[in-house]
């Protein structure tokens, strides 16, 4: 007689409504089903009163009032997610979170490579008390070299009013300069502040944001180019944490630092090689058409080996993960819409078939493309 295996049951304490959030979950659910692990996962924004029943547990260690609880839920196996090493609670461990030092290292190298002079780092000053920001301009002054120019810009959140000091900074900067900047939304301010001080972006002033935040990308006048969260992967070590810890009860795991994604690129630094822009202009014009990464060294008129490694070299990737990434991306754009059916929208994405999408979606963000219509705000509608 087989033995049937027990289904932990596992409570996600995460907020849907945050995308960093959102991304953990994905990338928790990504490594459930990859892993076939008879995990029955729950949600919840808040910490239950009562636990009883559960198994384990994934939550942020930035969560408010998290210290009140955690004497209630230390008997429970759990794994801390977080923005940063030095985030949250620091009883709450082990913890799977960026490593903030290893993004804007990757930032100041794209920076290098694409030929800028001079480096400088660009904080907002609502954003001090912000370990993950703290942890950032650690990073940019440890790794930009000696007398780094350093910038915690008081312009407020809503744009209102620009402050002299910032723009007089901005003007400042010597041409041929790359600017890292802490955040997206960070790097979205500094562009606004380039144009109202008569600076050239990337001519002038390159600047790299961090987070690869679509939203901050939709409202920026100019595509920002910025190092990927690796959120996702956070979530899936988060999960292959818990699993270890479920497996192992008396051991007490090391927490992780999960390096990023790679760069983004767009209209904020310094371009791509030609050979890399122009395959990217070729796949965006011809995402629908289910092109495959042969075709489009074809059109580039190099072998396959030679585009591969300029992608590698400057996007981080390989040439089918870009043109995945492209397709998931406006896929997700055309779900959030609700437009069109899925399968319309597969075949504008260049989705072999509904199906297909169906499985790209299960395996790359945890959801199936109609579970993520169902969660994403439609456009417009501003996130919680």
């Amino acid at each position: 007689m087989m033995k049937t295996k027990r289904v932990r049951n596992i409570l996600l304490v995460l907020d849907s409504a945050q995308p960093f959030h959102r991304a953990v979950m994905s990338g928790v659910g990504a490594f459930v089903r990859g892993s076939e692990l008879d995990w029955r996962l729950s949600i919840s924004k808040r910490l239950p009163e009562d636990l009883s029943g559960m198994d384990g547990l994934i939550t942020d260690a930035e969560t408010p009032g998290l210290e009140l609880v955690l004497p209630r839920i230390s008997t429970l196996p759990g794994v801390f997610i977080a923005s940063a090493a030095s985030a949250g609670l620091a009883a709450a461990e082990p913890r799977v979170c960026a490593d903030n030092a290893a993004m804007i290292g990757l930032a100041i190298a794209h920076l290098r490579e694409n030929g800028v002079q001079y480096l400088a780092g660009f904080s907002l000053l609502r954003y001090q008390d912000m370990p993950w920001a703290r942890e950032r301009l650690e990073g940019f002054r440890a790794q930009a070299g000696a007398n780094p120019r350093l910038r915690e810009a008081v312009s407020p959140p809503d744009g209102s009013a620009t402050s002299a000091q910032d723009l007089d900074w901005v003007r400042a900067l010597p041409t041929r300069t790359g600017v890292v900047a802490v955040n997206d939304s960070a790097a979205r301010e500094l562009l606004q502040l380039c144009e109202q001080a008569g600076r050239q972006v990337p001519r002038d002033i390159a600047i790299v944001g961090i987070d690869n935040d679509p939203l901050v990308a939709a409202l920026s006048p100019l595509p920002i180019s910025s190092v990927t969260q690796p959120a996702e992967e956070i979530g899936r070590k988060a999960a292959e944490l818990l699993r270890r810890r479920l497996q192992r009860p008396l051991e007490a795991p090391a927490g992780l630092a999960i390096a990023p994604q790679g760069v983004q690129l767009a209209a904020t630094s310094s371009k791509a090689s030609t050979l890399v822009s122009g395959a990217l202009e070729f796949i965006d014009a011809q995402l629908g058409r289910c092109i495959k990464a042969q075709q489009v060294a074809d059109f580039m008129g190099v072998s396959r080996a030679t585009l591969e490694r300029s992608f590698l070299t400057q996007l981080g990737v390989t040439v089918h993960d870009e043109l995945l990434r492209r397709r998931i991306a406006q896929a997700k754009s055309m779900l959030a819409r609700r437009e069109l059916s899925t399968s319309e929208i597969a075949r504008h994405c260049g989705f072999r078939t509904q199906q297909y999408m169906h499985v790209v979606f299960k395996r790359e963000i945890g959801l199936s493309p109609a579970e993520f219509a169902l969660h994403a705000p439609q456009a417009g509608e501003a996130p919680e």
